[in-house]
């Protein structure tokens, strides 16, 4: 059995005016790609001949150049041979491409033009996928993570490799169906282990295990900051032999999701951004701001100062602001010594709706940050400013875990408010916050849907219509 094998990852916002670029990716081509993948130990186990070609995977951001994204995607299509049994394609779902749109459908159309239809594609996706209708005619497995936050990525590409080898070994192409709710809910209020997505994902995974003949049924959230018709819900199903059962299927998940689109309340605290941080200065204890619309994770720039001036404004102490991307604040940071005072203005320089701060403070760190996937992401430094605390960066960074705070010789629990560019916290923070409120911050990760001016999504769409079914 030979397997060709490839992961490109983006999540693309595009909202956010900052390009991502080849530069971006944490990126890995041949066998290299093997210790950053979770499929090796089934492909060792069946003695598979493994074709390994690219994988690249970028922290969320706005559209990929096309330029970068050519070449990426045909490093990943040369190097699959046509005489291959089966592909496997670890995938996130909302690559947006400038100029092109879904990178993801490009990508499967560059592979299906090369190797034809007759060899199975199986693709692992993240649960935030906006699945365009020709993805489910390109690829002939559908799966993708069932948890969010995300915390089965390994199992999610085992799935994925274990329907392609019954795919290859019953020697079948089954068709994926695909239905959409017209519903956009914001991600942080969407998780998958509270009502009432938990309810549907329960019965989507009841359907998968109990109809003859199932393969896989995905639910998807969607992607909501990225302005095209396919952006959204959307449910895809997969059946060994009946596009008609799958169809069936699908259309009775994507009715579950509109009949519940009241029922999706936020599931932390929120709250406007200074009432967050009056909130977190009356509290005798620990609390974690979230600064959601310029939520790195979401494919915002992070280089807005809008939280830091507010926490200024309000005279708060013992705040950590982290952090803001600016890579001139931390170049002038870095020409200085540690202990040196540096005026500095920062934020600002990605996006021009971007709010930007004066600020004084003695460096008492610079190295570099722990990256979103594990790797460097470049130089950071932090200023001590008395009441409070910032981390500069010089690329955009997430400051998601625990361990990349550790990575700038920062101790969470010396601040007693910590302000991170994030929605809801991801789980590693999320166990060890003892309040964490989400604050309703502009950007390009707006958690409004009335806020993000969209242009090219299907209408009618809840919230900005209702009541059209």
């Amino acid at each position: 059995m030979k397997i060709a094998i490839g992961s490109l990852q983006c999540e693309g916002n595009s909202l956010s005016p900052v390009p991502t670029r080849l530069s971006d990716f944490d990126y890995a081509k041949g066998e290299a790609m093997y210790e950053k993948i979770k499929v090796m130990d089934l492909l060792r186990e069946k003695n598979v001949v493994v074709i390994p070609t690219l994988y690249a995977h970028a922290l969320p951001g706005g559209a990929v150049s096309k330029e970068d994204f050519l070449k990426l995607a045909h490093d990943i299509a040369d190097g699959i041979p046509t005489d291959v049994d089966g592909i496997w394609l670890y995938l996130h779902g909302a690559l947006c491409v400038e100029e092109i749109g879904s990178g993801d459908t490009y990508l499967l159309k560059l592979i299906r033009d090369k190797v034809g239809y007759n060899i199975p594609i199986s693709l692992a996706m993240d649960f935030h996928a906006d699945n365009t209708d020709e993805i489910v005619e390109m690829a002939n497995v559908i799966t993708a993570f069932r948890t969010a936050p995300h915390t089965d990525h390994k199992e999610t590409q085992e799935r994925a490799m274990k329907l392609l080898f019954e795919c290859i070994e019953e020697k079948i192409l089954p068709t994926p169906a695909i239905a959409r709710a017209n519903v956009v809910i914001p991600g942080d209020a969407v998780q998958t282990s509270l009502e009432p997505l938990k309810s549907i994902m329960e019965y989507a995974e009841e359907i998968e295990r109990t109809v003859p003949d199932m393969m896989s049924v995905q639910v998807f959230n969607g992607q909501p900051w990225v302005d095209e018709p396919y952006m959204g819900p959307n449910f895809v199903v997969t059946h060994k032999s009946d596009p008609e059962t799958a169809q069936k299927y699908a259309d009775i998940l994507a009715k579950k999701f509109y009949d519940a689109r009241y029922d999706f309340k936020f599931l932390v605290e929120t709250a406007e951004p200074e009432k967050a941080i009056e909130l977190a200065m009356a509290d005798k204890g620990q609390v974690f701001i979230s600064d959601s619309g310029d939520n790195t994770t979401a494919g915002a720039s992070g280089d807005n100062a809008f939280m830091l001036n507010r926490v200024i404004k309000a005279g708060a102490k013992n705040v950590l602001v982290a952090g803001i991307a600016d890579a001139p604040a931390c170049d002038i940071c870095y020409s200085a010594q540690i202990g040196d005072t540096v005026e500095i203005t920062v934020g600002g320089t990605l996006d021009k709706n971007s709010e930007k701060a004066k600020i004084k403070g003695v460096l008492i760190h610079k190295g570099d940050i722990l990256s979103y996937t594990g790797g460097n992401e470049g130089h950071s430094a932090t200023l001590d400013c008395g009441n409070f605390t910032v981390v500069i960066t010089k690329n955009r960074a997430s400051m998601c875990r625990p361990d990349i705070f550790e990575s700038v010789d920062i101790d969470i629990n010396d601040y007693k408010i910590i302000v991170v560019k994030l929605g809801y916290l991801f789980p590693e923070l999320a166990k060890i916050a003892p309040r964490a409120i989400l604050a309703f911050t502009p950007g390009a990760s707006t958690e409004r849907l009335e806020d993000m001016h969209m242009k090219n999504i299907r209408r009618p769409m809840f919230p900005l219509d209702d009541n059209f079914i």
